[in-house]
């Protein structure tokens, strides 16, 4: 059974504080939206208001007009869940970015290629949180693959280390120095100087590998996406070990490098037209 939803933590809707600005009826709006998460996918009406620090009474009228909107949806038992607008607002978001434009044949190609399951992972360095914006199963893939739309802490692993692997040095080092690298297997890299050794070669290689460092398991290679000259994500193929060897995940790399490359050659495509 999951744990209850506990209160939203300093990252999440300020509860006393500087007051913000803008409209205060769309900020609880969009904290009500912002309580769900991968871990607290349905809430009841008092976890809801508990989540987004509103009460009962407040959430409930967001909820119902939220649901006549599409924007979330009411089961049988009245827990909510997350609409369908979302996801077709989320698809939109997910198609138009730049990332998206330089990605999307390069997955394709890929899942093809490779018959191995493909991610593209968008950073906002905001937070410095990666979100899952694409993924190309195979249909072998472990279920323990992070699924599309989850958003995760940068740490350890070939997706967070190829991003941190495309930015200056220096800058690079400093953002080192503040991530919890969480010991998530007994391959986990946890110790700062042993993940600025892996990180360096990334850099030299122009991709990061893992081998059981992130999900027990599971093998990866990821390569840092660039726009304008710094990493907006990366691409990852990730199999089980069985089926990838380090000769395997080395020369994958070297193939998405290619195909990234020649993705940012062509240019984005153009915009359809309107009619």
């Amino acid at each position: 059974m999951p744990d209850s939803p506990r209160p939203r933590p300093a990252d999440g809707p300020p509860q006393d504080g500087p007051r913000r600005r803008g409209v205060r009826s769309v900020d609880r709006a969009l904290d009500v939206l912002s309580a769900f998460s991968a871990a607290h996918p349905r809430l009841q009406l008092s976890e809801l208001a508990d989540v987004a620090g509103l009460p009962k009474t407040s959430t409930h009228r967001l909820a119902v007009t939220l649901v006549e909107r599409g924007f979330l949806r009411q089961e049988g038992d009245g827990a909510y869940v997350l609409g369908n607008r979302l996801l077709e607002l989320g698809s939109l978001v997910s198609a138009t970015t730049a990332l998206a434009h330089l990605t999307q044949g390069v997955a394709e190609e890929l899942i093809r290629s490779t018959g191995e399951t493909v991610l593209v992972a968008e950073i906002d360095w905001r937070d410095r949180s990666l979100l899952i914006t694409a993924k190309r199963e195979a249909p072998h893939s472990p279920e323990s693959l992070s699924p599309l739309g989850r958003r995760s802490a940068l740490g350890n692993g070939c997706i967070s280390r190829a991003i941190l692997s495309g930015l200056p040095e220096r800058e690079s080092e400093e953002i080192v120095a503040t991530l919890r690298l969480a010991q998530r297997t007994p391959a986990s890299i946890t110790e700062p100087a042993a993940f600025r050794r892996e990180l360096g070669a990334s850099r030299r290689l122009g991709y990061a590998v893992e081998i059981g460092e992130f999900i027990a398991g599971i093998a990866g290679v990821a390569v840092p996406v660039m726009v304008a000259g710094r990493p907006a994500g990366a691409v990852a193929v990730c199999g089980r070990t069985e089926r990838m060897s380090r000769r395997r995940l080395e020369a994958l790399g070297t193939h998405i490098k290619y195909l990234l490359g020649r993705a940012a050659a062509t240019g984005p495509p153009a915009p359809p037209r309107a009619g």
